[in-house]
C-alpha cells in the first residue's frame, strides 16, 4: 500500500523521490517502513507510516505531509551517517 501510495505522488509531482529513509522511529512497535521525501521549490512533502497510538502499537497508517520548507533546516546530506540527522528532518517536517 505504501508503495502504491508513493508512485500516486511521484505520477502527481512528475519526480522520483528526493530521499527515501526505512526507519520505525515514528511507527513505535511496528515494523520499519519506508519514508518518502519529495520537495518542490517551496514544500516538503513527505510519505510514510504514522502509529496509530493505539493499545496494540502494530497498527500503521499512511501520512502524507505537506509543510513549508521554511519551517525546518535544510535536507541533511545523503549517506547513512546522516540517517539520525535525516530521522530528526522528517519529525520537524510532518504532522503529528
Amino acid at each position: 500500500m505504501l508503495a502504491q501510495a508513493a508512485r500516486a505522488v511521484t505520477e502527481a509531482l512528475g519526480a522520483d523521490p528526493e530521499r527515501t529513509l526505512v526507519s520505525d522511529h515514528t511507527v513505535g512497535f511496528g515494523l520499519a517502513l519506508t519514508h518518502r521525501i519529495w520537495r518542490t521549490p517551496s514544500h516538503a512533502l513527505i510519505l510514510g507510516p504514522s502509529s496509530d497510538e493505539g493499545p496494540y502499537g502494530y497498527l500503521t497508517h499512511l501520512q502524507l505531509s505537506q509543510t513549508p520548507l521554511s519551517c525546518a533546516p535544510g535536507l541533511p546530506p545523503a549517506g547513512a551517517e546522516h540517517e539520525e540527522a535525516l530521522e530528526t528532518w522528517i519529525t520537524a517536517h510532518i504532522d503529528w
